[in-house]
């Protein structure tokens, strides 16, 4: 008689993510919380268990939903009263802050089910827990205590004190750098957070860094391995750390590193489509790849904290007086990510019209003495401004990568598209490009 492999237990809220789109565009609305997990599990090919924080109004649909993607077994381990447990998403390309904003969030509350640990009282031998707003020791208490927990930390969890209250050691911690968590205790690297949850004993620490990449440090060996990223058009990034998650503790059983670069391929897939047929063709797509040949494909790596040495030489007509609205959106998804943003006209100083001709000769100077400390420029050719263009032209002369953003398409002639490295009007594809050409120069400079 053949053994089942064991069916992993996931564990967390089920919500409804509505991403805002402009006027005029038809909202995606689909079930989120667990289910972008549940989402993962089901590509991979790897039956699962769910154990949901759910509105009772939710109940019924959720369950038959989590069972069209192979769930073997669903139970309620509690209720969310007073909001809906809704999540408008503003920005689903993660070019900048995703803006999530919870209908009636100050309303919520949560009631736990004590008697649900009867219900899910078989062993499991990994479970997979997103935290939310239920109380997480009330939840863990319910749990198999001989369970393996693999928890994503990103969000909901207070500090390393609230995990360290569980009594428990953890098995597997996802991080991710957009998390407020990851500022207070390890935006340094994965150094100072696997320090940081060294007391909890995990045999790995997975801090995912978005376009960048991830590292995963087997916290048994202290070896840490680059997970490189497969950039491509991102058409929603909601949930795509969650898939990351399931899909690594599908593939557990083939050690920690092939997980991790199944995983990174799976939640890459994820952020290119909402279909999940597409979504799940890709996955098994690139589940031919051998290990070897996902790390002979490489990527892009460019960890968090090396974001911050690298300047980036901002051109653009960034007056006062300017239209500077596609320039902010520009500098705000920058330093969202951890560039350093050099913008000269607010380090030189703006000139006043008709200023000297000895004034205009330093202020020149200054501003390319700052361009050639930057290893990237990132133009915003707003109105055709004249000065950007010559700044486009100084840093090709110097061979510095050039990405162009240009919203309007006011510059699409030949010297511009052709001589840059990347020109779009999408600035999701340029922030890509930032990441893709500043990965290559920290190679070089580390090699």
């Amino acid at each position: 008689m053949a053994i089942e492999a064991p069916v992993p237990l996931l564990v967390g809220e089920v919500s409804v993510d509505v991403t805002v789109t402009p006027r005029g565009q038809e909202q995606k609305l689909r079930l989120g919380g667990i289910a972008h997990a549940a989402r993962g599990f089901w590509a991979s090919g790897k039956p699962f268990a769910v154990a949901a924080v759910v509105p009772h109004y939710l109940e019924d649909s959720a369950r038959r939903y989590f069972a069209s993607f192979g769930c073997s077994d669903f139970c309620t381990i509690g209720y969310i009263s007073g909001a809906p447990n809704v999540t408008l998403v503003f920005d689903p390309t993660e070019v900048a802050d995703q803006e999530y904003d919870a209908l009636l969030r100050d309303e919520k509350s949560i009631a736990l089910r004590p008697q649900a640990s009867i219900a899910i009282a078989q062993n499991y031998t990994d479970i997979l827990i997103f935290p939310g707003s239920f109380d997480l020791g009330q939840v863990c208490n319910l749990l198999d205590v001989n369970a393996r927990l693999h928890i994503d930390v990103a969000y909901d969890v207070g500090g390393v004190d609230t995990l360290r209250a569980l009594g428990r050691s953890i098995s597997t911690i996802f991080m991710s750098t957009s998390s407020t968590l990851f500022v207070k205790i390890g935006s340094s690297g994965i150094d100072e957070l696997a320090r940081n949850f060294a007391a909890l004993d995990p045999d790995v620490v997975i801090l995912k860094e978005n376009r960048g990449g991830s590292r995963l440090r087997d916290c048994k060996t202290a070896a840490t391995h680059s997970l490189p990223a497969q950039l491509s058009t991102t058409v929603n990034s909601v949930g795509v750390g969650d898939v990351f998650a399931a899909t690594y503790i599908t593939h557990l059983g083939s050690g920690p590193l092939e997980a991790g670069m199944r995983a990174t391929y799976a939640s890459s897939a994820y952020a290119q489509t909402t279909d999940p047929d597409a979504f799940a063709a890709m996955v098994k797509r690139d589940a031919h790849l051998s290990l070897q040949e996902m790390i002979d494909l490489g990527g892009t790596a460019l960890p968090w904290e090396l974001r911050q040495r690298a300047d980036i030489y901002l051109a653009a007509p960034d007056f006062v007086r300017a239209d500077r609205r596609a320039i902010q959106r520009a500098v705000s998804s920058l330093q969202y990510h951890n560039f350093k943003v050099r913008r000269p006209v607010q380090e030189n100083g703006e000139l006043p019209i008709n200023s000297d001709a000895l004034t205009l000769d330093k202020t020149y100077r200054m501003d390319v003495a700052l361009l050639d400390e930057c290893k990237l420029l990132f133009a915003v050719p707003t109105g055709k401004d004249p000065g950007t263009l010559v700044e486009i032209g100084l840093a090709i002369a110097r061979r510095i990568p050039v990405v162009v953003y240009d919203p309007d398409r006011e510059c699409a002639n030949t010297m511009v598209i052709a001589g840059s490295d990347c020109y779009s009007a999408d600035l999701d594809a340029c922030l890509n490009a930032v990441f893709v050409l500043l990965s290559k120069t920290e190679r070089v400079s580390d090699g």
